[in-house]
């Protein structure tokens, strides 16, 4: 697990306070790549953390662990060195040293957000493929902005201007789904589209607007009916998050003031398998939209 992080009273989760959506990923999201790439060439050597160190001449131990989950940055010199003592590819070498480029660029300062928000924001910037498991409440992605007001003002946490701060960003990160560099996997609980938040007019234009994105070219989106019963996936709320190549994997799992964050086996194994059940058993994409279409044209006529 590369971070637990316990937010406070005043502090949002990821789906409420937003950093600023970055042209590129930034550079937090290259640093914790980085340094879950490290993490795997290390123990592909044979190494310890205490061998590391000593061989880098570093002064404690710990700064290993630091770098490798993604807390500290490396000079070049450092970055060459470690190459050096993994024996990389030349493949290998030259990725790693790009990612140590981009992963000491400065980082912007967020606007408000607690600092488990802020990590998985740059994760989900930097990201090839997410996959969405939700059961009663739709992801920050999925969200309009009358449905995000909504929760956030139900939260009582933030400034009305805050909210209006928040709602935009939210906003702003969901223009990522119309380009082809993001593919978006969701599978939705038949709760997330039952749950009333705001009112009938809101979820009216939540579900066309989900209809919207469901028909995007890179977004897969599959209902799981109840009448499936039980399932590995049921009672939890995940995200799966591949990055890079060679693809590196998180898993983010948000509580009201918390998040976890997995980045290695069994955690990662356990929820992607979650999801890859999940999706085997909800409706096809096509049987799934033909739902959503039937939903929008019953609350049309009422």
């Amino acid at each position: 697990m590369i971070a637990s992080r316990a937010g406070n009273a005043g502090a949002a989760p990821a789906e409420e306070g937003e950093n600023q959506v970055m042209a590129n990923p930034p550079p937090l999201a290259r640093r914790i790549e980085l340094g879950a790439l490290l993490r795997t060439y290390r123990e592909r050597a044979g190494l310890d953390l205490g061998e590391v160190a000593h061989a880098l001449g570093w002064t404690y131990v710990q700064k290993v662990g630091l770098v490798e989950s993604g807390k500290r940055k490396l000079a070049a010199t450092e970055v060459a060195a470690l190459a050096d003592l993994f024996r990389l590819t030349a493949a290998e070498r030259e990725k790693v040293i790009e990612l140590g480029k981009e992963a000491r660029r400065r980082d912007p300062g967020p606007a408000f957000a607690a600092d488990f928000a802020q990590t998985y924001i740059a994760l989900e910037a930097a990201a090839s493929h997410i996959k969405l498991y939700a059961e009663e409440l739709l992801p920050g992605l999925l969200q309009t902005e009358d449905y995000a007001r909504t929760l956030l003002e139900e939260g009582g946490i933030l400034s009305p201007d805050e909210i209006d701060l928040a709602v935009a960003r939210r906003v702003e990160r969901q223009r990522q789904l119309s380009g082809p560099a993001l593919r978006l996997s969701i599978v939705l609980s038949e709760s997330a589209l039952r749950r009333q938040v705001g009112g009938a007019s809101v979820m009216q234009r939540q579900v066309d607007h989900i209809r919207e994105l469901a028909s995007l070219p890179n977004v897969t989106l599959q209902l799981l009916p109840f009448a499936v019963g039980a399932h590995l996936a049921l009672g939890t709320w995940f995200h799966v998050l591949h990055l890079g190549d060679p693809v590196v994997t998180f898993v983010y799992v948000e509580a009201l003031t918390e998040s976890d964050f997995y980045d290695r086996p069994p955690h990662t194994e356990v929820y992607t398998l979650a999801f890859d059940r999940a999706q085997r058993a909800a409706l096809s994409p096509a049987e799934s939209l033909a739902v959503i279409d039937d939903h929008i044209r019953q609350h049309t006529m009422e």
